[in-house]
Parts: C-alpha cells; sequence; structure tokens
C-alpha cells in the first residue's frame, strides 16, 4: 500500500466526551505547572512578583480554550468539514490545531508585553516554524504507524462503525471490531461476528466485492484471504503455513478458512504482526 492510500483511509474523529473533555484540561495544567517549576525557553519570572506567576499559570488556560475551540466550537459549527474523515484529513487538521495553539500563545506572550517587541515577521516566522513542525511531526507519525503499528492502527480504526450499502441501497452498520470472519455464497454474504461473548451470523444481499470496497483500507483489520472470504486478521491465526495450501484459524473457536496463493504473502505478514 502507498502512503497516498493510508492518508485516505477512514480514521475516526475523538469523540466529544467528559473523559476527552478532563485530559484536555488535565494536559493544560500540567503544562502551566511545567512551565512555572521548570522555566523551559527562558520563561521565567525575574520581578518576583504573583502576577508574572499567575501570567504563566494562565498559559494552560488559553491551551484548553484553544483546544475545546478547535476540537469542539469548529466542528459544531462547521459539521460538513469533518465528515468522511480520514487520516489525511485527521494529520492536517492537527498541524492547524498546533499552529493555532502557537499562534494564540505567542500573541497572548506579546499582549502582555505591551507588543513592544512584537513584529509581523516574527509572528509569521513562528506560525511557519510552528506549522512546519506540525507536518514533520504528523508524516513522521504516519511512517512509524505504517511499519511499526499497523496492528495498533487497525485497534483504533476497528471501533469505527461502517455503513456498507448493497447493489439495491439497502444499508447495514457494521463494527469492523465485532466481525469475525466474511464469507460468500453466490449474490449474499455470511457476516459471522461476535457481541458480548455469543457468536452471531448475519446474512446480507450483496456481492463479496461490494463490501469489500466499503470496509476494508489500510487501516482496517479486515483484509482478504481467498475469493470467498475476508477475515478479521485480530481473530485469527496461521494454521497451516505452507504457501500451496495456506489455512487459517478462528481463534477460541477452530473455523478453518483457506488462503489463496496470491494473498499468502500479505495474510502470513499481517497475522506475524504481533506485541
Amino acid at each position: 500500500m502507498s502512503i497516498r492510500d493510508y492518508l485516505n483511509a477512514p480514521f475516526p474523529r475523538p469523540k466529544r466526551s467528559r473523559k476527552n473533555l478532563l485530559w484536555v484540561i488535565l494536559v493544560g495544567i500540567a503544562s502551566s505547572l511545567f512551565i512555572l517549576l521548570y522555566q523551559p525557553f527562558g520563561i521565567e519570572n525575574t520581578t518576583g512578583e504573583i502576577i508574572v506567576d499567575l501570567i504563566i499559570l494562565s498559559l494552560g488556560v488559553l491551551f484548553i480554550i484553544s483546544v475545546l475551540f478547535m476540537e469542539w466550537l469548529i466542528p459544531s459549527v462547521l459539521p460538513k468539514l469533518f465528515r468522511n474523515w480520514t487520516l489525511g484529513k485527521a494529520l492536517l487538521w492537527y498541524a492547524l490545531v498546533i499552529l493555532f495553539i502557537g499562534a494564540m500563545q505567542f500573541l497572548y506572550k506579546s499582549f502582555w508585553s505591551n507588543f513592544q517587541e512584537f513584529t509581523w515577521g516574527d509572528f509569521f516566522g513562528v506560525l511557519a516554524r510552528t506549522f512546519g513542525i506540525g507536518i514533520t511531526v504528523s508524516f513522521f507519525v504516519t511512517g512509524i504507524w505504517q511499519y511499526l503499528n499497523r496492528r495498533r492502527l487497525s485497534l483504533i480504526t476497528s471501533a469505527e462503525t461502517y455503513t456498507v450499502t448493497s447493489q439495491t441501497g439497502k444499508t447495514l452498520s457494521l463494527n469492523l471490531k465485532d466481525i469475525l470472519y466474511i464469507s460468500s455464497d453466490d449474490n449474499y454474504v455470511d457476516i459471522h461476528y461476535e457481541v458480548d461473548g455469543e457468536r452471531k451470523k448475519l446474512v446480507f444481499r450483496s456481492s463479496m466485492k461490494n463490501v469489500e470496497k466499503q470496509i476494508v483500507n489500510p487501516l482496517s483489520p479486515i483484509l482478504r484471504c481467498h475469493r470467498r472470504f475476508l477475515i478479521n486478521s485480530e481473530h485469527f491465526v496461521i494454521d497451516n503455513p505452507s504457501n500451496r495450501s495456506m489455512t487459517v484459524k478462528l481463534k477460541n473457536h477452530g473455523d478453518s478458512v483457506p488462503v489463496s496463493g496470491q494473498y499468502t504473502t500479505v495474510v502470513k505478514a499481517r497475522l506475524q504482526i504481533r506485541p
């Protein structure tokens, strides 16, 4: 798979939950305390006045407000921008979030110095460096995920609910983490899945190719192993490793699924990626 395939793969948006809000607040407070105690980047209270300590502590509050503005307010006002979210959009968006936070911190610092040392050149220079760092970090992380943490990414994206549409227009919502495997039966597919420890099967009128097109991507745990089978790589282990007659077995159930020769290399690579 190319880097473009990865960037176009569906990726979940963080939920606006109390837990995530708490994390943002804790990170903001921790950042302020870290700056106050360790004085990085020359940020220190040389006057001894308590107002300066309060200003330093308020940097964390500004961080919290900036993140909430970008991650809570903008998606609520402009929801269309965040539909069909992909890994590429996520990386670009978080680079912009970093850029916005950097801009707010720079302007805030300049405000308290009465803009005596403020220049537009410095301002845009900071923005350019911040955005460059954000993009660099994003693509560096993409590379790390692509080659070292495919399984972790699969676990993240498997929590996403996919809507599958049949050729007749009927829709079906699938949570990838629940899927065990999918088998083809002429014009129907049998979706084997497990919820709360209970195994079930759902019959859906669609071709295998149509289903594959909608749920298989570089970040999905679902992969093709045979013309009649799609498997969830998190639920299978290699049974017979022979390239000519390779089979994989469903963990905790024992179902055996054949692997066609053209898919053996990919299937072996995916199933051997384990912590």
